[in-house]
């Protein structure tokens, strides 16, 4: 009953995307991509799979490898994981890239980890079927703050952050933290052990990874 609920209620994750994009469609237009094929379908909704995977797969290895600083760690990679799947609908509406995604959240972190920390504290303590059920309640909300916001751009890497008399004027904040190189490692990995394995959709596995990997 617990997982049929979330099949039926994940199926009203896209139209809610879609109808908040609606109102930001003149403010960002849909890049069309171009014609794919089921072959090519079918290697991208694989290689989004393995990412999923390798996410929750790593911040579990923080989680439980790493002593102190490992649950930290994890939490915010969570809160990373978190704001990119809600902002995913609106992305993949944009015609973004994987890569494209990833290197947006990257040098936009300091939002993203915020935006994704208070459905991450609400579900990170509790017992699977605790946090699946709050997640399904709390997710379209997200999906539709996601598909509305517009971060900020970027400001160059090392500019000094905003100060006022007596705070010190050589603070600085990266601007952008590689916070799913572990993932992409990961991800090279579990590409290269299939093609050394071999397979019907390998090809076009590695083809639709590397078309991810370009910017758009």
């Amino acid at each position: 009953m617990y997982i049929a609920l979330l099949v039926i209620n994940g199926k009203f994750f896209t139209p809610i995307a879609e109808k908040a994009f609606e109102k930001q469609a003149k403010a960002h237009p849909r890049t069309t991509p171009g014609s794919t094929n089921i072959v090519q379908s079918m290697a991208s909704m694989i290689y989004t799979t393995i990412f999923y995977i390798n996410c929750g797969i790593f911040a579990a290895i923080l989680r439980s490898l790493i002593p102190h600083a490992g649950p930290f760690l994890s939490f915010f990679m969570n809160c990373a994981i978190m704001a990119y799947y809600a902002f995913e609908y609106k992305w993949l509406y944009m015609g973004w890239t994987l890569e494209h995604r990833l290197t947006y959240l990257e040098e936009h972190w300091a939002y993203f980890l915020g935006f994704g920390t208070p459905i991450t504290a609400l579900t990170f303590f509790l017992t699977t079927l605790h946090s699946g059920a709050i997640f399904g309640i709390l997710y379209p909300f997200y999906v539709i703050m996601a598909t509305m916001a517009t971060p900020k751009p970027a400001t160059p890497y090392g500019q000094p952050l905003t100060s006022g008399k007596g705070i010190p004027t050589d603070l600085s904040a990266p601007n952008k933290i590689p916070i799913f190189f572990g993932v992409r490692k990961m991800n090279d990995l579990v590409i290269s052990l299939a093609k050394m394995m071999g397979g019907v959709q390998v090809d076009s596995i590695v083809a639709e990874k590397q078309k991810m990997m370009k910017m758009d």
